[in-house]
């Protein structure tokens, strides 16, 4: 499997920047072969390649790093670290939310910590994207995640548009354009097309499985003659044991995706959800997801040491003290997941008896906040100011 040059910044006892050699491969797709749906039905907005030498001023011999940049300053310990040029981090995890009413604020103030990443959402026939929110998130340094819904948000209820329309250029204008301000950033930035596309309310709603493989690899394919190099492209599921059958025809191919990704909820006691009964800790609904990707989806063409990301997550109200366990223990639970290097929570809520705001329970945001203090999800800034120094010397 060929694999990519991605720029990663690392710390070794010379403390200096090196380029890694690892990332996108180039294994071909399978030509292809639960409990419920997630908690947002999968259909309501908001929810949720040839390596060659390194380029100069990149490898041991390039010298020390500035003032500012590394442990010796204060913000780390001697452990090394690097982050790839797909953001992947190899000391912890990226620690992230998907903001109510599309504020992060509050909740950084609730809990004490900024996010490292901010989703957001926008449909397809948008052409300003980022917006001023995204680029305001990226001037406060924070990594974006954005999601394109196969939907016009242009138009009043968002109403969905077909696979086929997409692959048949219909919005190229639009997808250009994106592409175009995504390159014109110059930082590295999350994108997945139309998440959780295997949910029983998109799975063959839009258009067949192989369509919205076509769509996902002509919209990258955008991107890529458009300059939009530092995107990042995040495949996302729902994690649903049920409907792993549907992922390899869904799946675009090792070239086309950077990151995997899939949601871990409880949706105990859940309005829309009555029979949901059972509680399910963070790793139960993360851990058959992941199994499946390490044992299965290599026969599938997809490639397990790709980095994970938790794209959604959280519980409903399960008692006062179990509430704030299911998130406190998060980050054990990620030490034992080694691919697992992001996590965003979906402080959102899908109906008045289905809620998943973590400002609008103490017990959750204690949790939560506990949780975004370990060190294992509170990378270093260093960490962080090595990437920019990456991308300014890059």
């Amino acid at each position: 499997m060929g694999k990519g040059p991605v720029r990663a910044v690392a710390t070794t006892g010379a403390m200096v920047l090196a380029l890694t050699l690892a990332g996108v491969g180039d294994a071909p797709a399978a030509p292809l072969s639960p409990r419920q749906d997630p908690p947002n039905g999968s259909d309501s907005d908001g929810y949720g390649p040839d390596s060659g030498p390194l380029p100069d001023g990149y490898g041991s011999d390039s010298g020390p790093l500035p003032d500012g940049y590394g442990p010796a300053d204060g913000h780390g310990s001697d452990e090394d670290c690097t982050v790839s040029e797909i953001l992947e981090p190899s000391c912890g995890v990226w620690w992230g939310a998907s903001p109510y009413q599309r504020r992060v604020e509050p909740l950084e103030e609730a809990v004490d910590r900024r996010m490292d990443i901010v989703y957001t959402w926008h449909g397809i026939d948008q052409a300003h994207i980022p917006g001023e929110r995204e680029k305001k998130l990226i001037a406060e340094e924070r990594f974006v995640h954005t999601n394109i819904e196969a939907r016009r948000f242009t138009r009043s209820g968002h109403p969905p548009v077909s696979y086929r329309s997409i692959i048949d250029g219909e919005f190229d204008r639009s997808l250009r354009s994106q592409a175009g301000t995504i390159a014109e950033l110059g930082v590295p930035y999350f994108v997945t097309f139309d998440h959780e596309a295997d949910a029983n309310k998109r799975y063959n709603r839009r258009g067949t499985p192989e369509e919205f493989v076509q769509a996902w690899r002509h919209i990258v394919d955008l991107y890529r003659e458009e300059g939009a190099d530092n995107a990042i492209w995040v495949w996302n599921v729902t994690g649903w044991k049920g409907n792993f059958e549907r992922l390899p025809k869904l799946w675009p191919g090792n070239d086309y995706v950077d990151w995997l990704s899939w949601e871990a909820y409880n949706m105990t006691g859940c309005d829309i959800h009555p029979h949901w009964t059972e509680v399910y800790s963070f790793e139960e609904a993360l851990r058959p997801a992941y199994e499946w990707i390490q044992t299965e989806g290599p026969e599938h063409g997809i490639d397990p040491d790709k980095p994970v990301m938790i794209g959604e997550m959280g519980t409903t109200h399960i008692g006062a003290r179990e509430t704030r366990e299911w998130y406190s223990e998060i980050p054990d639970v990620l030490r034992r997941y080694e691919r697992v290097r992001a996590v965003k929570v979906w402080d959102n809520r899908v109906s008045p008896g289905c809620d998943f705001r973590i400002g609008a329970n103490r017990h959750a945001r204690k949790g939560f906040e506990e949780a975004g203090h370990d060190p294992y999800v509170k990378l270093p800034e260093w960490v962080r100011r090595l990437v920019e120094y990456a991308e300014r010397r890059g």
